[in-house]
């Protein structure tokens, strides 16, 4: 949970009744499965063109809003939380809520920033964000939401359905499917600490192997999506995200050979305990988010559709 400050978690607990009880008919609120830097998880069920889709919510509840030349001014961002935001390729809507008038603005995780790279450099641990005024979460609002998914899931498709990515597509979802699976398997067991016994030396380099064949299925992936297309953006902020945690976890990723490709006898394995244990769970959440939103449902078009009403539930 996103929070003004120390100590004001009811606070946060209002924006979320908040937004939940303002979603439109149909916008079933989900819990998240795990603290990913998320508060929760949007199923839509409204029988409409974006049935069955979903995206991922970040709130942050404020009592006292800053504008600044027409934006919502929200500091202190944590910058963690901001990296697991591209960490899963399903689309994350960041919600500034004034709990004292009940209104919100809202802003998609990728129109925020430019690229994932820039903010993973810099030494900062909190971030300030700005979300447009104009985004209020009113009937427009909702509305315009509506039709973000359904463009943001027709494009992606669009891009998977080409001549040239279509015969890559299954074989990447099989493969990151068998390599998640792989790793739970591998991250059952807590973190060994130094100095390694040879097995424990045998098991990180497998998990570090995995990662490497994950990381190169979904590059191989992306080079047949087209570069100017927002599927390629989006998959290349999550592989971007996903090494930038990995590589936090085990420093001799890097220098491991391409697949298929001997180790080097001489390979110095290094891992962090530390990191290791946070980025497990991650690391395997945002492959699953992959998997997901590799297989999403296609939006169809609105034709002999009951439109649900982008009217608020009731409280």
């Amino acid at each position: 949970m996103l929070q003004s400050g120390s100590g004001q978690s009811h606070l946060g607990d209002q924006g979320e009744l908040w937004f939940a009880a303002a979603l439109p008919r149909g916008w079933v609120w989900q819990p998240p499965r795990r603290d990913v830097g998320k508060d929760g998880l949007i199923v839509i069920r409204d029988n409409t063109e974006i049935h069955n889709l979903e995206f991922s919510v970040q709130i942050k509840t404020t009592a006292r809003p800053r504008f600044t030349d027409g934006h919502l001014v929200l500091p202190g961002v944590s910058k963690a939380s901001i990296r697991y935001w591209f960490a899963s390729p399903v689309p994350t809507l960041v919600v500034g809520v004034d709990i004292n008038n009940h209104i919100g603005w809202y802003d998609w995780h990728f129109d925020l920033f430019d690229s994932p790279e820039t903010l993973f450099k810099t030494n900062a641990e909190t971030i300030t964000i700005r979300i447009p005024q104009e985004n209020q979460l009113n009937a427009n609002g909702w509305n315009q939401l509506r039709k973000d998914v359904f463009d943001h899931f027709k494009a992606l498709h669009r891009a998977l359905s080409t001549e040239t990515v279509t015969p890559h597509l299954l074989r990447t979802v099989y493969q990151v499917s068998r390599i998640v699976g792989n790793l739970i398997r591998l991250g059952s067991s807590a973190p060994p600490k130094p100095p390694l016994t040879k097995r424990e030396g045998m098991s990180i380099l497998i998990e570090q192997m995995e990662l490497r064949d994950l990381i190169q299925a979904v590059r191989t992936l992306l080079d047949k999506i087209g570069t100017h297309s927002g599927a390629h953006k989006q998959i290349a902020s999550w592989l971007s995200s996903f090494e930038d945690l990995a590589r936090e976890a085990h420093p001799s990723l890097e220098m491991l050979p391409p697949p298929r490709h001997d180790i080097p006898a001489d390979l110095q394995l290094a891992f962090s305990p530390k990191h290791l244990v946070e980025a497990r769970p991650r690391l395997i959440l945002a492959g699953v988010d992959l998997i997901r939103l590799l297989t999403s449902p296609r939006p169809d078009a609105p034709q002999n559709r009951d439109v649900a009403s982008t009217q608020g539930a009731q409280p």
